[in-house]
């Protein structure tokens, strides 16, 4: 349902303003009304939007920093800030906020100096030893590719060469390059090159000495990468270098370790007060960032929003406590429509409905004074679910799997939901399985066949209903039973539109739905009536009932409501995709069995048939839920919630201390 809500004003003196703000942050109730677009409408030239003082705006400007810096710290120390215990943090905020801003810009600057003197030196450490463990990582193979041909030049007199490193794609630029280094020498220069790896390859330039100058001039103006060995190696025999650069790619692991185990260490001792300095962060300042949303005149400030009903008294006591006359607090009536349409809306369902609540990641929620769709969706999208499934064995796994994420992953919201409406789902597949007799496809009536039992077991396959029903058959009953509940489903759809118009005052929104509701009602009794599952005579009776539900929709939307009224009967025909999805899964299920029944031969053909049934029907559970959802979803956004559903401006979002976690 949706939760009723209160409309308040908060008048105080302004040099309280700030601690009113302060005080309403910490209540966490009040949804505020930003006012600066409405101040023309509140008094004329005395009330103005509230500034903040440049004393606040500094303050921002320095909590940023932090902020920043506090960010870095979280990040270089990695915290994994879901595993930490909310009500440590909590406690260490508390040691952490003041009113006084400055007063808590100053804890937050010591807490930064202290965990900066723990971490600032081994950090920069470790990202030298990173920088210079990925340069020698890269010289290694290329030096071992070029020693020989270093080997081999060094023996020959008046000789020197320059070590190249080029992409393989670009190897062909060693053409030119051998061309122009060979115009520069008169001819005395060769280029030997080895493939380093499946992206570089390794070049040796060999020309002679006296040309060096204009050889490294030459190449420093080329697009290639002369290999360049740090100083402390430059001058050292290639063997030597080489050697030298294998020892610390080894070594400087070691040092990594011995590091991370260092900041392992700081992550521990101020994990806690890092977040809980970065939730005090955020918390200031969007304190002092929701001034301009508020409005004041020379003497008074003035705050407007909504918070439900049953938060007001509280909101008053503390105001009362806090302030005394300073600040008063007045509740205004949500009546004039442009309220309905500004006031936030907040649901507040019981758990087994609340879980369902998940349909408004797809959707807005309900405009505030409609009515709360959600549990229409909670009773008919299960129910939708477990008819196209409905199969024993994929129930009893989505059951599972739902309830398994729906418990592992409480603290996630979103997860959890989802978990839950599987696990109902899963509820309802195993309850349809159970009506057609399904057991991961046909492997219930194989075994009741094998014992000699015939199916259907109440009725006959001759009699319109039976027990099992059988989908692959039972086509005309699935069909009716699709149809009734595509019936029931929008006709609620149209109720609820009524309720919707009646209490918004709009005659002619009722009058809309009411004339689509009798228009189906009309048709039903008027098809029952030629199909002669009803006397006869209610045939005529319900073609007059249809043309007083187009009469009256088109009195109250015009041409807009006959339209839609006509289209809702084909809107009911939609609900057979019921029975296709449904005929789709059981396919599937039964293809899966007949092929291991095919390959059910010898010790291999066993083993064969067991792996292609696992593979063929966790494929089935896969597709069962996600396609059965899709459909069940679009039934019920499209077919049922169109006929009333109007979706609300804006969400409930109280102004409280959230740390930037929402």
């Amino acid at each position: 349902m949706i939760q009723r809500m209160a409309k308040v004003e908060i008048l105080g003196l302004k040099d309280v303003a700030l601690e009113a703000i302060d005080a309403i942050h910490e209540l966490g109730t009040l949804h505020i009304e930003d006012l600066s677009e409405k101040i023309p409408k509140l008094g004329g030239k005395r009330i103005s939007r509230m500034e903040i003082d440049p004393k606040y705006a500094d303050q921002v400007a320095t909590l940023n920093t932090l902020r920043s810096k506090v960010g870095d710290m979280i990040r270089d120390l990695q915290l994994a800030v879901q595993e930490i215990p909310k009500a440590e943090v909590q406690k260490e905020y508390d040691a952490i906020w003041s009113e006084d801003a400055d007063v808590m810009i100053s804890r937050i600057e010591r807490i930064i100096e202290e965990v900066e003197q723990e971490i600032k030196e081994p950090l920069d450490r470790k990202a030298e030893l990173m920088m210079e463990l990925s340069r020698l990582e890269t010289y290694a193979p290329i030096m071992q590719k070029i020693q020989p041909l270093v080997e081999r030049v060094s023996r020959i007199e008046d000789m020197a060469s320059i070590a190249l490193v080029i992409e393989r794609k670009f190897k062909a630029i060693l053409n030119y390059l051998n061309d122009e280094i060979s115009k520069i020498t008169e001819g005395e220069c060769e280029i030997i090159s080895e493939d380093v790896d499946e992206e570089s390859t390794a070049a040796l330039v060999v020309f002679n000495r006296r040309f060096l100058k204009q050889v490294h001039d030459f190449l420093a103006v080329q697009d290639v990468n002369q290999v360049r060995l740090p100083s402390d190696l430059a001058k050292k025999p290639l063997e030597e270098a080489l050697a030298e650069i294998r020892a610390r790619i080894s070594k400087i692991p070691e040092e990594l370790e011995k590091i991370e185990e260092h900041l392992k260490e700081a992550t521990i001792k101020y994990a806690i007060k890092l977040i809980a300095a970065r939730n005090a962060i955020h918390d200031r300042i969007e304190v002092i960032e929701a001034v301009p949303k508020f409005a004041q005149t020379d003497q008074v400030f003035i705050i407007s929003g909504w918070l439900p009903e049953d938060c007001v008294e509280e909101l008053e006591k503390v105001m009362l406590e806090k302030f005394g006359n300073k600040v008063v607090v007045t509740v205004t009536d949500i009546r004039e429509e442009e309220e309905l349409e500004e006031t936030p809306v907040a649901l507040k369902n019981r758990p087994f409905v609340r879980y369902f609540e998940i349909i408004y990641l797809l959707s807005k929620y309900p405009k505030y004074g409609t009515v709360d769709p959600t549990v229409v969706f909670a009773i008919f999208f299960p129910i939708f679910f477990g008819i196209m499934v409905g199969d024993i064995g994929y129930g009893v796994v989505i059951t599972a799997l739902g309830y398994f994420v729906h418990r592992k992953f409480r603290n996630k919201p979103l997860l959890s939901m989802g978990g839950y409406v599987l696990t109902i789902s899963g509820a309802w597949t195993i309850f349809f399985g159970i009506l057609y007799f399904e057991l991961f496809g046909d492997l219930l009536e194989k075994a009741l066949h094998h014992w000699h039992v015939e199916l259907p077991l109440l009725g006959s396959k001759h009699s319109f209903i039976a027990f099992p029903i059988n989908r692959l058959e039972a086509f005309t009953l699935m069909m009716l039973v699709s149809c009734a509940l595509g019936f029931i489903h929008i006709g609620v759809g149209l109720v609820i539109g009524m309720i919707n118009g009646y209490r918004e005052g709009n005659t002619k929104h009722v009058m809309e739905k009411a004339g689509g509701l009798i228009f189906l009602i009309g048709i039903l009794i008027a098809g029952l009536g030629l199909a002669k599952y009803i006397p006869k005579f209610f045939g005529p009776v319900g073609i007059v009932l249809a043309l007083i539900g187009v009469v009256m929709a088109t009195a109250g939307a015009g041409m807009g409501g006959l339209i839609e009224t006509i289209v809702s009967a084909g809107n009911v025909l939609s609900y057979a995709r019921l029975i296709a999805v449904g005929l789709a899964s059981v396919i599937l299920a039964q293809v899966s069995n007949d092929l291991t029944r095919q390959l059910w031969h010898g010790v291999f053909g066993v083993i064969v048939g067991i792996v292609v049934a696992v593979l063929l029907h966790t494929l089935a559970v896969v597709i069962a839920m996600f396609s059965p959802s899709i459909h069940a979803l679009r039934l019920n956004l499209v077919e049922s919630f169109n006929k009333f559903f109007e979706p609300a401006k804006f969400r409930y979002e109280p102004f409280r201390k959230t740390g930037g976690e929402e």
